[in-house]
């Protein structure tokens, strides 16, 4: 992910990570971990709003926690208005860490010391009070992110107190011109949050969220809990806040419609990685990644001429514990291919059906299947009970074809090669598997990047024009 020399980054990710153990009871036992973030890059502009999307439990919450150091970081580091050559010195060693011909030793040495002279999650309890100044965040609920016990205006004015803004009579001033600002006039200063309506309370957070004049604030679901006619006021209140003061957003929001009319660019998050990034119109109007393909075909069209199909995703969200290999989307994609992640424990099953179902001739007459070994990820063996003919590889590999095409088993266009072994009394049918990869976020075009084998791997060119095309039926008249 790149930006243009001339712009001023406010904040920036590099490679943040964060798991969280699961606790098992067992002694002397590995932890199993969930990738809540796993490796992820990005940056904010002064001024710019930037929307985070995806399913519910993708990580876009532990990103925005993360961001504002409430949660500590497995690994990667977090630079808010840091030299534009420390942050490009610190991408360049990370990227060198990889190569066994640089010296490691040193390498890690000058990582360690950038992080700790730069980097937030390594900053000590002086420096990272000033960043508590300029970073705030607004929560999904304000039933549970105000505290029942005290008065409005007590609530705006803690954070003027910690912070040591000045005496009491200028830090209640200042409170109720925050309130005033947000849509609360002075006959709410003295109330309780029960006595307020949810997007009252609301705006109470918004403005304890401005109380220092932060430059950066987490929005993360703030309209969420509320009906859809506040939710607007909210909306147009933070526009016009935003203006007013020149903040940066993090939305953090399910709502894309929403999304779209609040952010700048947009951020698509799946099972703990940021898999597309655009501006905000690129996106809608041209998404790339199947995944936003599908994500945006749930947005409602208020127009009821207009006719579109909504995708309907195969599979279930993957376990983040034992993420997928390679694309983590690629068990649900309808467009993977060889190198997109399949393993042998994946591929094995369907390759099993395939032998047994007898669906396509002469394929009813194999022997049976004895039993199946995972030699490794990339391959596997069937042990068949009986030997098969020298014909029967060239029927295997047809009927693979036909399976792919009848019923979309992308599974199986992993396999790579098939060998059959008839030295015994029973037959030994070896399946090797392409190897997969990780797929990276590169620019497609622009500013549009995405993390997609399609556009990266030589995907083909019926492949991707499948993609676009859906991609231009789905956001056709969208508008």
């Amino acid at each position: 992910m790149s930006n243009s020399e001339g712009e001023s980054i406010l904040l920036q990710g590099i490679r943040l990570k964060k798991y969280f153990p699961i606790r098992t009871g067992k002694v002397f036992s590995k932890q199993p971990q969930v990738h809540a973030v796993d490796g992820i890059d990005f940056f904010i502009k002064k001024g710019e709003v930037v929307g985070v999307v995806g399913e519910s439990g993708c990580g876009k919450t532990t990103l925005g926690r993360l961001v504002l150091r409430l949660i500590e970081p497995t690994s990667g580091a977090l630079f808010f208005e840091a030299s534009r050559d420390v942050v490009k010195r610190y991408i360049e060693l990370n990227e060198l860490e990889c190569s066994p011909n640089a010296k490691r030793d040193n390498r890690l040495a000058e990582l360690r010391a950038i992080e700790k002279a730069y980097s937030i999650f390594r900053s000590g309890r002086k420096n990272l009070r000033k960043y508590r100044k300029e970073t705030q965040i607004v929560f999904q609920d304000p039933n549970s992110s105000l505290d029942p016990r005290m008065r409005i205006k007590e609530i705006v004015a803690e954070p003027l107190k910690a912070h040591r803004y000045g005496k009491n009579e200028q830090i209640y001033e200042r409170a109720t011109t925050l309130l005033e600002d947000c849509g609360l006039g002075p006959q709410f200063v003295n109330r309780f949050p029960h006595e307020l309506s949810g997007g009252q309370r609301q705006r109470v957070a918004i403005a304890r969220a401005l109380a220092m004049s932060p430059q950066f604030v987490v929005l993360d679901e703030p309209t969420s809990a509320l009906d859809v006619s506040v939710q607007a006021q909210i909306l147009n209140l933070l526009k016009k806040l935003k203006n007013e003061f020149n903040l940066s957003f993090l939305f953090i929001s399910h709502h894309l419609i929403v999304v779209r009319y609040m952010s700048d660019r947009i951020l698509v998050m799946y099972a703990g990685e940021i898999v597309e990034v655009g501006k905000t119109e690129e996106v809608f109007t041209a998404p790339l990644h199947p995944y936003t393909i599908a994500l945006l075909s749930s947005v409602p069209v208020p127009d009821p001429k207009t006719k579109r199909e909504r995708i309907i995703l195969q599979g279930e969200v993957p376990n983040l514990v034992f993420p997928p290999k390679g694309c983590r989307f690629h068990p649900r994609c309808p467009y993977a291919f060889e190198p997109c992640g399949w393993t042998s424990a994946e591929v094995m099953n369907a390759f099993i059906t395939v032998l047994s179902s007898g669906k396509y001739p002469p394929m009813t007459k194999l022997p049976a299947i004895l039993h199946g070994t995972i030699v490794d990820d990339f391959t596997f063996t069937i042990e068949l009970n009986g030997n098969l003919s020298p014909n029967d590889e060239t029927e295997i590999r047809r009927s693979l074809k036909m399976e792919i095409k009848d019923l979309g088993v992308r599974a199986l266009t992993a396999v790579k090669d098939i060998q059959i072994d008839n030295s015994k009394a029973t037959s030994i049918v070896a399946v090797n598997l392409h190897e997969y990869k990780k797929p990276k976020l590169n620019q497609v075009k622009g500013d549009h990047s995405v993390a997609c084998h399609i556009y990266t791997e030589g995907g083909g060119e019926i492949v991707i024009a499948q993609a676009r095309k859906e991609s231009s039926l789905l956001v056709s008249r969208q508008t």
